[in-house]
């Protein structure tokens, strides 16, 4: 005769052996968390996935000391008086909306997305996605990304809500054509701290190459904008997108690694190095010889693009075009890139 204790031992047995497994926890697919802990040295999170390093000192010229600015948890009302604070500075981000949320307010998203923001996808009913199994987040995805289209917007990016993802999560976003990113520099707004405390936290914390967090449908968030878009100003810093952000990131990339720079980047960028220094009320970060030696490109032979590197090689190299390095060799902790 079976026991009590035999048949919840055995009840034990069958949840960890048949459920678990169903929910796609398994050890190769660990869970992690993005650090709420701030900081420079708190990136390794950043590209969950990402193939490729940069290191912080890479970004020494002006128009590398750029900040992403983005916003989670849309659309709400709140996002369109942010919108026209941004647009006011002449400031474009990125905006994480969530699925369901643009069902129900299509107008806002339209509005944001015509204010030439940035649209990324945060879920589409902002639950844990490592939690669920893998055809539920299939699903998910295909939902977000069908409300989205609806209103002809296409989004790059992606951030898991929480901050919470392992490899079936980055395998499927990739997979739906999107990027995973998380941030570097979180003021915890949604834990519903003052303006004061928020512009504190996020100016203390300012770097090149930074990605800045916020939530839109909190009040506090929309009261400290003013004084942190000021205080990056006052550093000399360009508040973007994370298109731009990432268009930045890549000219510093294949510059200091003497690679492939497309045209479209390298031209881009030697203008708005340009324009940078031009506009500055300050002494400049480099010299005008610096600058000529980034607007004077060399030849030089590569196989295939750094950012999308595959196995094997070509059977003929390709000419391509790439500016002279001009970076600084100290040594830092690197940042996953993508």
């Amino acid at each position: 005769m079976i026991s009590v204790r035999s048949v919840g031992l055995l009840a034990m047995l069958w949840f960890f052996l048949i459920l678990l497994p169903e929910q796609g926890s398994s050890s190769n697919e660990h869970v992690r968390i993005a650090k709420h802990t701030q900081g420079v040295s708190r990136s390794s999170y950043l590209s969950p996935g990402g193939e490729f390093h940069i290191s912080w000192s890479w970004l020494s010229l002006p128009e590398d000391r750029i900040m992403a600015l983005t916003f989670d948890d849309g659309p709400v009302e709140r996002d369109l008086e942010i919108s026209a604070l941004l647009q006011h500075n002449d400031i474009e981000a990125t905006f994480f909306f969530i699925g369901q949320k643009v069902e129900q307010s299509p107008g806002i998203v339209k509005k944001v997305s015509a204010a030439h923001h940035e649209i990324g996808y945060h879920s589409y009913r902002h639950q844990k996605l490592s939690w669920i199994p893998a055809v539920d987040l299939k699903e998910d995805f295909r939902l977000g990304k069908s409300a989205l289209a609806e209103l002809g917007i296409v989004p790059n990016w992606f951030r898991p809500p929480y901050g919470l993802f392992n490899a079936k999560v980055i395998k499927t976003a990739r997979s739906e054509g999107l990027e995973t990113i998380l941030w570097t520099i979180d003021p915890k707004d949604w834990t519903g701290v003052s303006p004061r405390t928020i512009t504190k936290r996020v100016v203390a914390m300012f770097h090149p190459g930074a990605v800045l967090l916020f939530h839109s449908n909190h009040s506090a968030t929309l009261q400290a904008l003013p004084q942190i878009i000021e205080a990056a100003r006052a550093g000399n810093y360009r508040l973007v997108s994370l298109s731009e952000w990432h268009r930045t990131i890549q000219a510093a990339h294949c510059r200091h690694d003497k690679s492939y720079c497309s045209p479209t980047v390298t031209a881009k960028n030697v203008q708005t190095t340009i324009d940078t220094v031009q506009k500055m009320d300050v002494t400049p970060m480099v010299s005008s010889l610096e600058i000529a030696m980034v607007t004077q490109p060399t030849v030089i032979k590569r196989h295939s693009h750094p950012l999308n590197r595959k196995r094997g090689r070509h059977k003929t190299a390709i000419p391509m075009r790439a500016p002279a390095a001009v970076s600084q060799e100290n040594h830092v902790r690197p940042l996953p890139f993508l």
